[in-house]
């Protein structure tokens, strides 16, 4: 069970749970001029004032040059819009893109190192509520403006997309980038979206039965991918009982690599007795990240969901 909770612990750190995103979301977005290159960034005028997702207002004095990022999927943007060469801190948990094994780690399943990030002499930092309210209220105190960015679903990686896009310079890029994850997304829902429900269950693992549930990526991505979340009850991370899940009979089982043994799954009892595993229909997803991490590789793991669940569609 200790090992479980450790998992359990990391997978909320790359999930990126948050019960306190304030900020509105514009689910519009005008159709933008990519003709030029993908590096040409917009100059901001500063001193910058953005709200973030806390509803807080900061305000920024000096275009930063040293970035301090303590969420991965925070990092994985600021290196998808071209801005990567200026982070000069990030957490043990990043591991994308390959480069970021390279940068100093501020932080670690004890929380931020606050000495560690001062060191790096830092212009900004992007924090979550998951980086520790007093060590951040602590930096601030020093000068440094700290950014909580909260994204918990599709949305609102636009929205932090935009504010780090506009703090760094690259608006423009923000915009491709997420022009192509509209795309993406919209590409595999029209494959999908005149095909009957299929109903999943995603295991996040067999000890406890974890699974996910209502408000979070994983079901989000299932709804999209044409599926049907039969733990849509139940909210965020949550234990599940396996007799609730033998009543509801799903068609599709999805796992990580980490949650168990498929093996184990396929003979477990009441697992055994669903259409999911009589029809050999359980599938393991290639990477945990790309199904919980708030970046733009979110639209990774939904593509590889709705091959699962509508193979036909993709021939």
């Amino acid at each position: 069970m200790r090992k479980f909770k450790g998992l359990l612990a990391l997978l909320v750190v790359f999930a990126l749970m948050f019960s306190l995103a304030a900020c509105s979301t514009n689910n519009a977005t005008k159709p933008q001029d990519t003709s030029q290159t993908a590096t040409e960034t917009v100059k901001t005028q500063f001193p910058l004032k953005v709200t973030d997702f806390l509803g807080r207002e900061v305000t920024i004095e000096k275009e930063p040059q040293r970035i301090v990022s303590l969420a991965p999927s925070t990092t994985e943007l600021i290196y998808a819009l071209g801005a990567g060469n200026k982070v000069v801190g990030v957490t043990d948990f990043d591991n994308y893109p390959p480069e970021v094994k390279d940068v100093p780690k501020v932080g670690g399943f004890k929380g931020p190192n606050v000495e560690a990030i001062t060191a790096q002499k830092p212009d900004i930092i992007f924090a979550s509520t998951l980086s520790g309210k007093e060590q951040m209220e602590s930096l601030e105190k020093m000068g440094i403006p700290v950014v909580m960015l909260e994204a918990k679903n599709i949305d609102q990686i636009y929205q932090s997309i935009r504010i780090i896009g506009q703090i760094t310079g690259t608006e423009k890029k923000g915009e491709e980038l997420i022009k192509q994850m509209q795309d993406k997304i919209k590409e595999i829902n029209d494959k999908v979206k005149e095909l009957p429900k299929v109903s999943v269950f995603y295991l996040v693992s067999l000890d406890g039965n974890w699974t996910a549930g209502k408000g979070t990526f994983i079901d989000e991505l299932i709804n999209l991918a044409g599926g049907k979340n039969v733990a849509e009850d139940v909210n965020g991370w949550a234990q599940y009982s396996v007799e609730e899940l033998v009543k509801k009979n799903p068609d599709v089982i999805i796992t990580s690599p980490h949650a168990g043994d498929v093996k184990d799954i396929k003979n477990m009892a009441g697992y055994k007795d669903t259409n999911a595993v009589k029809n050999d229909k359980v599938f393991v997803i290639s990477n945990d990240d790309i199904i919980s991490r708030a970046s733009n590789r979110i639209v990774l793991g939904l593509e590889e969901i709705a091959k699962f669940l509508h193979p036909e569609a993709f021939k």
